[in-house]
């Protein structure tokens, strides 16, 4: 299956330097994911039995794998509820998941209760109208680059790659890159 083609986001993107993106991406300590769109492609199948069926990117989870071994936290903020969103939590050990979210500003002010951060300490990437409100309060607010305009807007910092096909992966090393982290992260990958 070919990967799909993202809108650019150059045209909408809020303008910011280089700078201001390693200097917002060095204070993440959690990392919050919207699951649709995201963390998957944004497509759910349907089977005739009824039951419903998600990919995640393997290289995403990996990255999150990464991300936690440096000390980020990472939390999931769904608006849908689905059990396979539990499943891949579990499988890689993500305790804040709030699912069924369809207020998202709301949920996120829990979620900083929750974890004990401020807005400053938090990144969030989202795909979606419903999580402008998200957007507007983190301190990294991050979008894919087939969200609508109005996100995109919303956004520090657009992905070059599409939701479900590796963006949270390249949030990660980015973020892992400006805190000074990823070669001590990848370091374990080069012993023998």
């Amino acid at each position: 299956m070919s990967r799909p083609q993202g809108r650019s986001p150059e045209s909408t993107r809020r303008a910011a330097e280089p700078e201001d993106v390693a200097e917002r991406a060095r204070t993440v300590r959690l990392l919050i994911l919207d699951v649709d769109g995201v963390l998957t492609d944004g497509r759910i199948t349907y089977a005739s039995d009824g039951t419903e069926a998600e990919s995640f990117d393997i290289k995403d989870g990996h990255g999150i794998k990464l991300a936690q071994r440096a000390g980020i936290q990472v939390a999931l903020l769904s608006g849908r509820t689905s059990e396979a969103v539990i499943r891949r939590a579990r499988e890689l050990g993500i305790e804040l998941v709030y699912q069924g979210a369809l207020r998202k500003g709301e949920t996120y002010k829990q979620i900083l209760t929750d974890a004990a951060l401020g807005d400053a300490d938090v990144a969030y990437i989202g795909d979606d109208v419903v999580d402008i409100p998200v957007l507007r309060r983190v301190g990294f607010p991050v979008a894919v680059p087939n969200a609508p305009e109005e996100v995109r807007r919303e956004a520090l910092w657009v992905t070059r790659t599409p939701g479900g096909y590796g963006a949270v992966r390249e949030t990660i090393e980015l973020i892992l890159q400006a805190q000074g982290k990823w070669r001590t992260v990848l370091a374990r990958y080069y012993e023998p």
